[in-house]
């Protein structure tokens, strides 16, 4: 399973190790077509991916007419659990150094909480208290 969301969450990595081609030398400079920009990447979509399937399984859940189900508490921690599970993933398949574990999972925990802010809508605007104040 981590294995899965490493592939489906993270850039590729060159098969060959930096500074050796076949023959031990220095390796080619890459070519403009093998670099794509991060934000034109397909893995770039994981962020949208996880904040709607976060959305569409709260507002699934909403339907069961339940407290519990209503509670924002359940998109944090829907949030929380996709989020460090694509973080654990993805630190797992790079192999870092304990520091790199330290700093990957507290990005990890970051992202998850700016998934949640989507999910729920930054703005606040809509929810009793937090709109503007209705008019005359």
């Amino acid at each position: 399973m981590a294995n899965l969301l490493a592939r489906l969450t993270m850039a590729k990595v060159p098969a060959q190790p930096a500074g050796t081609n076949e023959r031990g030398g220095a390796p080619p400079a890459p070519q403009p077509s093998d670099q794509i920009p991060i934000f034109t990447n397909p893995k770039a979509l994981t962020f949208p991916i996880v904040v709607g399937l976060v959305k569409g399984a709260w507002e699934a859940l909403k339907a069961l007419q339940t407290s519990w189900a209503s509670s924002p508490v359940v998109p944090f921690v829907m949030c929380l659990v996709l989020g460090m599970a694509i973080t654990v993933a993805n630190l797992i398949e790079e192999k870092p150094k304990p520091t790199g574990w330290v700093i990957g999972l507290c990005v990890g925990l970051l992202n998850s909480l700016v998934i949640f802010g989507a999910v729920m809508g930054i703005s606040g605007q809509g929810r009793p208290g937090n709109g503007p104040a209705p008019a005359g």
